[in-house]
């Protein structure tokens, strides 16, 4: 074999690398958008259904309260609930601040049933007037004054 055909060989095997390893990243790169797509999506679900899971226990304490005769602090469950003047519960008793009354008011209604989702972030609404749950851009807002949980997307 000729010195010139192994140089060429030696090139030829140079670009097939450059060219697997170029491939190798596209590919790879593809992967990690398609999975950061799936993540947000699977994220965002998993927010809209605990969401309503959160609005369908809030709803069955107001009903409670409601039958209770409007107590401010509802015994049920094993929690001592405490309500506002319009029977929409704002904490586990006794009240703290507000920030802390939304994050026990969601462990309380949700639990820590959602393991593998990432750590909820809670707060009291600018306002005041409600609780805000969410994570990486997406939150609920839970409103004091009818009950209404709604999702929103920054």
């Amino acid at each position: 074999m000729s010195r010139q055909s192994e140089q060429d060989d030696r090139w030829l095997g140079g670009y097939r690398r450059v060219l697997a390893v170029t491939l190798l990243l596209i590919i790879m790169a593809t992967l990690a958008m398609s999975y950061r797509s799936h993540r947000e999506e699977a994220l965002t679900v998993s927010l809209t259904l605990l969401g309503e899971q959160f609005a369908e226990r809030a709803q069955r304490l107001h009903g409670l309260w409601l039958d209770e005769r409007r107590p401010a602090v509802l015994h049920a469950q094993g929690v001592a609930w405490q309500f506002d003047e319009r029977g929409w519960p704002l904490g586990v008793a006794p009240l703290q601040s507000p920030s802390d009354n939304c994050r026990s008011l969601w462990l309380a209604l949700i639990g820590r049933d959602a393991n593998a989702l990432p750590p909820l972030q809670a707060l009291a609404s600018r306002d005041g007037e409600g609780c805000e749950f969410g994570w990486d851009g997406l939150r609920l807002v839970y409103r004091f004054g009818d009950g209404r949980v709604q999702s929103f997307a920054e």
